[in-house]
């Protein structure tokens, strides 16, 4: 069995879908070239054929990715299909395909006629959320459509010994991707309207600059995973508001620290929350709501109540834990001929 992998630039050292492979020590990965003449290479045959893919984005790693996946014939997982599979949709081996962007999002990636063609090259496909599930069960028998979760390193995510008590309570945004940042805006403002110095607000995002934000909110880009960590299990709360989701790294990381979160209810979230408490779900777009559901979090802190929430928020992340996670995987393998 081989898999693709394209390592997210974003995604920190235990976080990401390509830490699966971790957990799948019988596959062998498949990478881009290192060699510099490979790389020049693949390089230049991307010049040539990369425009043919329609995917938005198709650069030189995916591509190169893409035709040595397409070379072999043995089983394969292409780990990143929204950005993976294309050419490799031509080859003589079974293949599974995991793709990860709720449906409109795919709708934007190709129109439905080429959806119908691409999809049904790949022998099964793995989606990480119900409504993913439903957009493909459209394009493919629904038993080649499987629904496994993403998952989450909870070894390396995991709460602190002991709830740290200390200073004014953090009020934590992680990400970038489908982030809903006018959202996030009215929400900061009401909640510095109503508590002022009395609570920190910490956005860490990608592209600090390309933006304004509220000022009373402090903004970081390229911390360490260890830092990004203790922010988690210093906060008493990820602040999520979302325009889309499947699967959100940031959700399941928070979770795993004992980090309990106000987010939006949209796409595939109210799969990974499950039931309360772990979670407060918001209406899409709704500051008050969410500046409101953040109120009723803050007036918990130091609570039995909050003590629940953390529990519950480090269960939920225990059931998407990686190992249970890849015996999913591996029954799809088996599918393809290869356990």
């Amino acid at each position: 069995m081989i898999a693709s992998v394209v390592r997210v630039p974003w995604h920190t050292t235990h976080g990401g879908y390509d830490r699966l492979l971790d957990y799948l020590p019988e596959v062998r990965r498949i990478t881009p070239p290192r060699h510099p003449s490979a790389r020049w290479a693949f390089t230049a045959a991307h010049r040539v054929l990369g425009p043919r893919c329609p995917l938005p984005f198709y650069p030189a790693e995916h591509f190169a990715t893409d035709l040595r996946v397409l070379a072999s014939r043995r089983p394969a997982h292409v780990l990143y299909g929204d950005e993976q599979f294309w050419f490799s949709g031509h080859r003589t081996g079974p293949t599974a395909v995991t793709y990860h962007q709720p449906p409109d999002q795919l709708a934007q990636l190709l129109p439905i006629k080429a959806w119908r063609h691409l999809a049904p090259r790949a022998e099964q496909v793995i989606v990480l959320d119900p409504h993913q599930q439903a957009f493909f069960c459209d394009l493919l028998p629904p038993e080649r459509v499987h629904l496994v979760p993403h998952g989450i390193d909870t070894a390396a995510f995991s709460p602190a010994d002991a709830p740290s008590r200390l200073g004014r309570p953090l009020v934590l945004t992680v990400g970038w991707w489908l982030r809903d940042f006018h959202t996030l805006d009215a929400v900061h403002d009401l909640l510095y309207r109503r508590h002022g110095q009395g609570i920190e607000l910490t956005v860490v995002t990608r592209q600090t600059a390309s933006r304004p934000w509220h000022p009373a909110a402090r903004i970081l880009e390229g911390i360490s995973e260890q830092e990004l960590i203790a922010l988690y299990r210093r906060a008493a709360f990820l602040l999520l508001p979302l325009t889309g989701a499947s699967a959100n790294n940031a959700l399941l990381e928070a979770f795993a620290c004992g980090t309990p979160a106000v987010v939006t209810d949209i796409g595939g979230i109210r799969h990974y929350v499950g039931e309360r408490p772990a979670a407060v779900l918001v209406p899409p777009g709704d500051a008050a709501a969410t500046a409101d559901a953040a109120d009723k979090l803050l007036a918990e802190s130091g609570t039995a109540e909050h003590t629940v929430r953390r529990a519950a928020a480090r269960a939920r992340a225990e059931s998407f834990a990686w190992p249970r996670v890849a015996d999913d995987v591996r029954a799809v393998y088996r599918l393809l001929g290869e356990a």
